[in-house]
């Protein structure tokens, strides 16, 4: 066990509210943009921050956790890790904390707010702006490419998976993605940190679809964050974190 000593995981902060279904066609379209907002970069990072002092305290939140132990599955020594999503860039210091050791990592992220912040917290590591389905790397970049809980925020998911797969030499990790089983992928509207926002839970069946297509392989998925929207999807929902090896084409 490569963590410092044993934890629980505090509960989960309530950061999200105001729920409604909402169609994919019609998200797309309306394209809200509350993850590019100042103040949501902001309150995010505050909130990660004060996870992070806890976390240092010896109080671990689950998810970070499984963060930790399926890259430390990877079986790589020092390796290069892309983490698409990277908000403010608190995970560069989570994991490095957690496996105890420096990382060979690169964020990005759609939002400039978030990587004015990620480049504030932590100037020796390169940030960047892009976009999860167009990635600004050439092919098999990187050893490990990390959606570090931002799948469900990015319409174009499909795309971003094929992204993923691209720029990753060994294995994609995604990680705290919402799965339901009967449910078709439903696309919901919701507040996150006072900001509005789209969040798409996935049908596991198709996620896991998709993924083969891509040429991915699921090595291990181990439940995360407990987080479960049946009042508002009339189906009780989980979440996972998926290591997927990459397979040649």
């Amino acid at each position: 066990m490569f963590f410092r000593r044993k934890q629980k995981s505090p509960p989960r902060q309530d950061v999200s509210s105001n729920y409604r279904v909402f169609g994919l066609e019609s998200a797309q379209a309306l394209n809200l943009a509350g993850w590019l907002d100042p103040e949501v970069a902001l309150k995010q990072d505050a909130a990660y921050q004060d996870l992070i002092k806890q976390m240092k305290a010896g109080n671990v939140r689950r998810d970070f956790q499984v963060a930790a132990k399926t890259l430390e599955a990877t079986g790589i020594q020092n390796p290069s890790v892309l983490e698409v999503g990277s908000g403010s860039g608190y995970y560069y210091e989570i994991l490095s904390y957690l496996l105890n050791r420096e990382l060979h990592y690169v964020g990005v992220d759609r939002s400039q707010s978030m990587i004015r912040l990620a480049k504030k917290n932590y100037p020796a590591k390169p940030f960047l702006a892009a976009d999860a389905a167009r990635l600004p790397f050439s092919d098999r970049s990187f050893d490990v490419v990390f959606n570090g809980v931002s799948l469900m925020h990015i319409l174009e998911y499909a795309e971003a998976i094929f992204e993923s797969r691209r720029t990753a030499r060994s294995f994609c990790i995604f990680h705290t993605v919402p799965v339901l089983q009967d449910r078709p992928t439903t696309v919901l509207q919701k507040s996150a940190y006072g900001g509005p926002v789209f969040e798409v839970i996935f049908n596991e069946g198709e996620l896991t679809a998709l993924l083969k297509a891509n040429h991915l392989r699921i090595r291990s998925s181990v439940e995360s964050i407990p987080y479960n929207l049946e009042k508002i999807v009339s189906e009780k929902t989980i979440t996972k974190t998926y290591l997927c090896e990459v397979l040649p084409k």
